[in-house]
């Protein structure tokens, strides 16, 4: 019955091309996209919070949500394990190593560069009188070229600059610079690659800086906070066989991600919350090693698409749709302010499925295809 209507009524040719359904990228990975998603979704709330709790009545939700800064360093150890598995024994060459950076830039830069000139023209508009909003340390002149070669998270500059989330992207690209060193630490074996993951934990746990432990690192060394959670991915690829063994894995893995919801609930120390966000990600891994999907994470894992998209445009709607709209202009406080919140972060989910389709993607395939030859003149 379903092939019939499917063929009596066929998908308008010019909406599938313009408007893909969103699929995973691999059906080997579901669970961790499934938290990727999940996990973008908790750091646009937690940057969404300051405008959550302006009456003081949610207190336990505002507690609760200022442990979801932490779900950066999830993304970090996703990351790890997806560069392992994708290109270990791979990047032989110096070749096939700036085609990688090529196609790292490609993702990345797009909507990186967009989002900050967005920034650029706030802060153009107020230098001329037209908003005021103007913020020296963030809108720094001296960290343009830094935020466009992704160094700004290398403390190089003195705060979160133009896009502040932009940091994580940042701290991204010194690990796919570093991959070489990296993949040299894992092919040595898994008792090597332990002791680099937990090794660099443990140097940055013990940091002279009291003020401020690593996992609050952002502009200021935020490429030395993604190491540990990096490496400690690439661990988790070495050890999936024995992963794959963990009875419920799945569970494990909603479960520990509920346990990090009501911990930060009270406040628990947030190196102790750390580590439960690393056993997340390895129990996701071990969900996915398993090879048994659950109905959840699949519904789930598409959306990841748009995870990158999210974690890069929700600052322009802070800025713009909660700050400057709700908060200048119509003054919203308590459950108003609340639901206009809420209308921005599901707002937010079609805003970044056109952004991805309708710009990020044809920028990575034009920006991956800039000095390659022509698939004709190759032939020839």
């Amino acid at each position: 019955m379903g092939e019939l209507d499917h063929r009596a009524n066929p998908p308008h040719p010019w909406r599938v091309k313009i408007f893909p359904a969103l699929k995973p990228d691999s059906e080997d990975m579901l669970h961790l996209d499934a938290l990727r998603i999940v996990g973008a979704l908790m750091i646009v709330v937690f940057h969404f919070n300051r405008f959550i709790n302006l009456d003081g009545r949610w207190q336990l939700a505002d507690d609760m949500v200022k442990g979801f800064s932490l779900i950066v360093d999830l993304f970090f150890l996703i990351s790890g394990y997806v560069m392992a598995a994708i290109y270990a024994g791979r990047l032989d060459s110096w070749s096939k190593y700036g085609t990688f950076l090529k196609k790292r830039v490609a993702r990345l830069g797009p909507l990186h560069w967009a989002t900050m000139l967005v920034f650029i023209a706030v802060w153009a508009a107020g230098q001329a009188g037209w908003i005021a909003d103007r913020d020296p340390k963030r809108y720094d002149l001296a960290c343009i070229v830094p935020n466009i070669v992704f160094v700004h998270a290398w403390h190089v500059c003195h705060a979160q600059t133009w896009n502040f989330a932009s940091w994580a992207i940042s701290a991204e690209m010194g690990m796919y610079l570093a991959l070489p060193l990296l993949f040299w630490i894992t092919a040595r074996g898994r008792i090597l690659t332990a002791v680099a993951a937990f090794g660099s934990l443990a140097v940055l746990l013990l940091n002279p800086d009291g003020d401020m432990p690593f996992h609050q690192w952002t502009w200021n060394f935020g490429v030395l906070r993604a190491v540990p959670g990096f490496l400690i991915g690439m661990l988790a690829f070495q050890l999936r066989p024995w992963l794959a063994r963990l009875p419920g894995a799945r569970f494990w893995m909603w479960g520990l991600l509920a346990l990090f919801l009501a911990l930060s609930t009270i406040r628990l120390d947030r190196t102790l919350l750390l580590l439960v966000i690393y056993a997340l990600g390895v129990a996701g891994v071990a969900a996915d090693a398993a090879g048994t999907q659950g109905g959840v994470s699949r519904r789930l894992a598409p959306w990841a698409q748009l995870s990158f998209s999210l974690y890069l445009l929700h600052p322009i709607a802070l800025k713009m749709g909660l700050a400057w709209v709700g908060l200048g202009l119509w003054s919203l406080n308590g459950d108003a302010m609340r639901a206009w919140v809420l209308f921005w972060v599901l707002a937010l989910i079609p805003i970044a499925y056109l952004s991805l389709v309708l710009f990020e993607r044809p920028a990575r395939d034009w920006i991956g295809g800039l000095g390659s030859k022509p698939k004709a003149a190759a032939a020839k």
